[in-house]
């Protein structure tokens, strides 16, 4: 007996150990209504008939081509560690910013504690020069900030709090367009998720699917739809929305259309960028499809680059503890090309796990808010190229009679821009001083002496 006893102890002790490497999710959490269910159902039978048309041609979205800059935060549970948001639970993932299991991942939850006024940077971001902002309101950990009806997040962690509604309002009262992120992924909800898909080692592996897979699809996109509505529905008038990837596995046809005519029917003059699925090329069947939006975002980092991380000490999207950014010659190049090739820049700083903003944002603010004091109207609802191969420089425009060329940091001699035309005048923003140019055969060309550079971004207005 004494034996026996003796061994019940020793896998007793073990139990408590094991168990911390265990991240259990209740089933309970994401049980959806009737109703919920029964509206996931009309999408996926739905055929939409009349084509949506892109981007959204209700006079309330027109805004958006001319915003050029917004602020995206990602902010979470993950802001705690300054952590990468959800990657940080994929094992051997290349971008997880530092591994940590799901049970350390969602333990942070207990530690999310933001501060009485999380968002006071907003407006020393309106007052520098921004237009709109992107918040992440669920990313693919499945933490909402707001008290969802369904899933994980405030409701039961910070006594249903609505950080999202703080979150509006701060941008209401800064003067901000109002844009929210949400992943239609959830990395927490059941079944969403096996445990072989948390290791790069055995990610993506097929698997066999349960009888009843289209059943349960019905019901995530009952839950997706379900924390969507929530969202433009409880807050007045949003924006943007920034999805970030729907998917089942299993599941081929994530009705595009039909949810995007169905976000439209909440808020009309939204505007939605393009990442809720692929869309099958008719044209290409076995090809990898298209994506269909109001505004593209083919993937972070690219050029023209539509949203960037600014700082560059670790944290990946998330916040970084370093509290380091970007030089401000980086952020004009990335800003310059956005703009040259018609995009908005929408750049992300992550705020800690109180909600605020370290020093170094507020000095960057400082830096653009200077420099769009005199060379502004060169991007801001600034036009694009008159074409790529027309200068040695990037341009862009404001009608058919002024162009901005843009010596950047690492340009160095003579500007050239093939104009075709005499120019009345070319000055330097900055100074606003006309500078000495020549013009010949259709060619303008120009040099700024050392003494003239500032060495960020140098714009010369050239009118016609």
């Amino acid at each position: 007996m004494k034996r026996i006893i003796t061994t019940f102890a020793a896998l007793a002790a073990l139990i408590p150990a094991f168990s911390q490497e265990v991240w259990e999710i209740s089933p309970k959490d994401y049980e959806i209504s009737n109703s919920d269910l029964r509206k996931a159902k009309e999408i996926i039978k739905s055929n939409p008939g009349k084509t949506l048309v892109f981007p959204n041609p209700s006079e309330g979205a027109q805004w958006f081509p001319e915003a050029s800059l917004g602020l995206f935060m990602h902010w979470g549970i993950h802001s705690v560690a300054g952590a990468q948001p959800s990657w940080a639970m994929i094992k051997g993932y290349r971008w997880n910013g530092g591994y940590r299991t799901r049970k350390e991942y969602y333990d942070w939850a207990k530690e999310f504690r933001p501060g009485e006024h999380p968002f006071e940077y907003l407006k020393a971001a309106s007052e520098a020069g921004f237009k709109y902002a992107v918040l992440t309101s669920r990313h693919h950990d499945g933490y909402a900030l707001w008290p969802s009806k369904y899933g994980i997040g405030t409701k039961q962690y910070l006594g249903g709090r609505d950080l999202v509604k703080e979150y509006v309002e701060a941008c209401r009262e800064a003067g901000l367009r109002v844009g929210l992120y949400y992943s239609p992924r959830d990395w927490h909800y059941p079944g969403a998720m096996p445990d072989e898909e948390f290791d790069v080692a055995t990610r993506g592996q097929k698997r066999v699917l349960p009888k009843d897979n289209d059943e349960q699809y019905a019901r995530f996109l009952g839950y997706v739809m379900a924390q969507i509505e929530e969202l433009l529905t409880n807050y007045g008038k949003i924006d943007v929305l920034w999805l970030d990837g729907m998917g089942w596995d299993g599941i081929e046809d994530q009705h595009t259309e039909a949810i995007y005519s169905w976000i439209r029917s909440l808020q009309p003059d939204i505007v939605v960028n393009d990442r809720w699925s692929n869309v099958t090329n008719p044209d290409d069947p076995n090809g990898n499809g298209y994506r269909v939006g109001d505004f593209t975002t083919p993937f972070e980092g690219l050029k023209p680059t539509y949203s960037h991380i600014w700082t560059r000490g670790g944290g990946g999207w998330g916040f970084d503890k370093t509290g380091s950014f970007r030089p401000m010659s980086w952020f004009m190049e990335e800003f310059v090309a956005s703009r040259s090739f018609g995009g908005n820049f929408l750049i992300n700083a992550g705020p800690d796990k109180d909600g605020r903003m370290m020093p170094g944002f507020y000095s960057k603010l400082d830096s653009l808010k200077a420099w769009l004091s005199h060379s502004g109207e060169s991007l801001m609802g600034a036009g694009l190229t008159p074409g790529v191969r027309f200068s040695n420089v990037p341009l862009t425009s404001r009608g058919k009679d002024i162009w901005y060329a843009h010596l950047e940091r690492g340009f160095k001699g003579q500007a050239s821009v093939l104009t075709g035309r005499q120019p009345k005048s070319v000055k330097y923003l900055r100074t606003g001083k006309d500078i000495t140019y020549a013009y010949r055969s259709g060619v303008l060309t120009f040099t700024l002496g050392d003494k003239d550079r500032s060495f960020t971004d140098d714009v010369v207005k050239i009118e016609f």
